[in-house]
């Protein structure tokens, strides 16, 4: 599988404390490279829902180092089991 790059869909697998991190296990998209660390290497700026960042505050978009993500194939579109679907019915008259 290729490295991780933008555009990317991705699970948080850990994050500065840890496994235990708030936002292991969720779903993202990979934004963009923000840099390098000194420890931690490749660090991207990644988007989902409810991402809580370093300061606690609840957004949408963190920045994670790479050894942090896995990368996920992109979820289907239309493969929602959940999506609504047209019927066609003879309309009735009582």
């Amino acid at each position: 599988m290729k490295p991780i790059q933008a555009g990317d869909h991705a699970e948080i697998i850990e994050g500065a404390l840890g496994t235990k991190g708030p936002n292991v296990g969720k779903k993202v998209r990979v934004v963009c490279l923000r840099g390098e660390h000194s420890e931690h290497g490749r660090i991207w700026k990644v988007e989902g829902e409810g991402l809580i960042s370093e300061y606690g505050a609840v957004g949408t978009t963190v920045d994670c180092a790479q050894s942090w993500l896995r990368k996920i194939e992109p979820p289907k579109v239309g493969s929602d089991s959940s999506a609504k679907k047209e019927i066609d019915a003879p309309l009735t008259q009582s």
